[in-house]
């Protein structure tokens, strides 16, 4: 049996035009900033694998003897960390501990820490000096490079004397010679005389900034 022909509703279609418009227009403004975030944060993850590999590769060579106050060395740490915006300046003759000062995205701090105990302060007390750093952990040696502005050490900032080749002076009793934060970071207890190298390197990500949603930089270290 045939059915009857129904004539659609034109003044029902009418008022229905552009309404998928106005629902896609605000389910947009949901999705859109997903969207952007999940791009911003997978981006930042990538760089964030890409940093934790550079720390690692730097602590090591740090760790074999590499001098970092060279720029023929810090070169390498350049092309290591290449495509992350790592700025070395021009270049430098000699050795500078703290090459710092330049533009980039990106800064690395190398740290060499030691732990002062009964024999290093003996013969400081024999001499009628106070040990003032006994039984605390120091820094040995200190080398920055790239933009040294973007961030800091999570261990501190040594504030006593350093050489060209980054060598902390008086690091026994100078109290700004003293590491912070570090016990129950570092995974085993360094005795006197002993030394743990530390590589940080940060990144930032001012290209990733997209309207209020911020590309925020990446932090990676490496202990030795």
């Amino acid at each position: 049996m045939q059915q009857p022909y129904i004539r659609p509703c034109s003044r029902r279609r009418r008022s229905q035009k552009g309404s998928e418009i106005m629902e896609f227009a605000l389910l947009s403004i949901l999705l859109v900033p997903t969207f952007l975030m999940m791009f911003v944060t997978g981006m930042n993850l990538i760089r964030s694998i890409k940093a934790t590999h550079i720390a690692r590769d730097l602590g090591h060579m740090y760790i074999q003897g590499a001098d970092f106050s060279l720029y023929g060395t810090q070169r390498i740490a350049q092309r290591l960390a290449v495509g992350m915006g790592l700025d070395i300046g021009a270049g430098f003759t000699g050795n500078n501990w703290n090459n710092s000062s330049n533009g980039g995205r990106g800064t690395v701090i190398l740290s060499q820490i030691t732990y002062v105990g009964d024999p290093t302060c003996a013969p400081i007390l024999a001499a009628g000096q106070v040990c003032t750093n006994y039984q605390r952990y120091v820094f040995s040696q200190r080398i920055v490079f790239g933009k040294g502005s973007l961030r800091s050490s999570n261990f501190g900032t040594p504030s006593a004397t350093i050489s060209s080749r980054g060598v902390v002076q008086n690091r026994e009793t100078d109290a700004g010679a003293q590491v912070q934060n570090f016990t129950g970071v570092f995974p085993t207890t360094l005795g006197d005389g002993q030394f743990a190298y530390l590589a940080e390197v940060y990144f930032g990500s001012p290209d990733l900034t997209v309207s209020a949603l911020s590309g925020n930089g990446v932090y990676a270290r490496a202990f030795y």
